[in-house]
């Protein structure tokens, strides 16, 4: 079998569990996860308190807008002032933009109810109501994109990249704004879209940088 057979086959069977994740969670797995996590934090009333003081912090970190901003000032602080930051800022920029988008077409395509209207799996289609645009979710979706960069760069802390994504998605189901397949599935689309951009803006040769000219006197071979 060729090396690019092998990669589809893996590729296909990364997408067929994933599948079935979302299935299951989404035939029951969903409420038994989110009525467990009430019962934890119910039980453990320490924690909760803590949880709900750092919660807007964790609000504002997570936000699609604050991440995407920042990736934004870093793309041009790379391109105008300090370029060595610009391919690294470039990455975030375009990278968080795409799953975003992506995250909103399909959410509003799918049109799928929130657990504050309901713990059970409705969807109702294209729609652009607030309270049917549950699935993916988009924190999760920009927090596992910027794990998957950061740990492309910093191998051996990956663990803490990805780790922060998960506290991401923990925290969107138990703020009651996602069930936990919306998050499953934020994680999978954020992670796709990294991957299939990465070798189009990571090469040196990519959008935005140039080639420098031959040395003049130069001839050619």
């Amino acid at each position: 079998m060729s090396v690019s057979s092998g990669r589809l086959v893996r590729q296909l069977a990364s997408l067929a569990i994933f599948i079935a994740i979302l299935v299951v969670f989404s035939l029951g797995a969903d409420k038994w996860t989110i009525d467990s996590i009430k019962l934890f934090l119910l039980e453990h009333g320490t924690l909760n308190i803590i949880l709900r003081k750092i919660d807007p912090i964790c609000n504002f970190l997570y936000h699609g807008a604050t991440q995407i901003t920042a990736a934004f000032i870093l793309f041009i602080t790379g391109k105008y002032l300090y370029r060595p930051l610009y391919r690294v800022g470039r990455m975030f920029f375009y990278t968080l933009c795409a799953s975003g988008l992506t995250v909103q077409i399909i959410k509003h395509l799918v049109g799928r109810a929130r657990p504050r209207i309901t713990d059970s799996f409705i969807a109702i289609g294209p729609s652009l109501h607030v309270d049917y645009d549950s699935f993916p979710s988009g924190h999760t979706a920009l927090a596992f994109s910027i794990a998957c960069i950061l740990s492309s760069y910093f191998k051996r802390y990956s663990v803490i990249f990805y780790s922060f994504a998960v506290l991401a998605g923990f925290d969107r189901v138990k703020a009651g704004s996602h069930f936990p397949s919306d998050v499953i599935a934020g994680a999978f689309v954020g992670m796709a879209v990294t991957k299939l951009l990465s070798p189009w803006l990571r090469p040196e040769s990519g959008p935005g940088t140039h080639t420098p000219p031959p040395h003049q006197g130069q001839r050619g071979g």
